[in-house]
């Protein structure tokens, strides 16, 4: 029963990949679309990994890591289209971006992030498996990022933003009622 359950998240995948390809072809602006996109994708998986981890559903224990996954593809696809097409790859701009802007500071701390969790999910990087408990963090730095893209957030932006601060307060109210607790008495 697994199975169809990492099938069905592969499909998801492979529409995802599919629709947003579809999307970008028909853009004016190619750049712009792939940004959008690729962002959207990146925060849907990440929010969807994050979300079965919190749950643990029985059939679905796979489902975080192959949909952390894709949210590491999108994510490096995002970079990259920044990286390459906005500031032609030249790493001055781009620390110049991160040193003074807050969306491209919050959109590379969520990507390094994001990576990190990434490289700990391989033997070699098995030390770096604590990095994992800030996922959560992760997807409230990339809310955050997508939060700040547009000049005037709308209805997306704000769930964005209010999913993960859910998400958040959820893993971590263990810990907070015991630190709290703690603290009163």
């Amino acid at each position: 029963m697994r199975k169809y359950f990492n099938l069905l998240a592969f499909i998801f995948f492979l529409a995802s990949l599919i629709y947003s390809f579809h999307r970008i072809i028909k853009a004016f602006d190619f750049v712009k679309e792939i940004y959008f996109y690729t962002g959207i994708f990146a925060l849907i998986f990440l929010n969807l990994s994050l979300f079965f981890s919190l749950f643990k559903f029985k059939q679905t224990k796979d489902y975080p890591k192959i949909l952390g996954f894709f949210a590491i593809f999108w994510s490096i696809i995002h970079f990259l289209n920044y990286f390459i097409f906005d500031r032609n790859a030249q790493i001055p701009r781009l620390l110049n971006d991160i040193l003074y802007h807050i969306l491209e500071t919050t959109g590379f701390i969520a990507f390094v992030v994001l990576c990190l969790m990434f490289l700990s999910s391989f033997k070699f990087f098995k030390k770096l498996c604590k990095i994992r408990k800030l996922g959560y963090l992760c997807l409230i730095i990339a809310s955050y990022h997508y939060f700040l893209s547009p000049k005037i957030p709308m209805f997306w932006e704000w769930t964005a933003l209010i999913i993960a601060i859910i998400y958040f307060i959820l893993r971590y109210i263990k810990n907070l009622r015991f630190y709290f607790y703690q603290n009163w008495n």
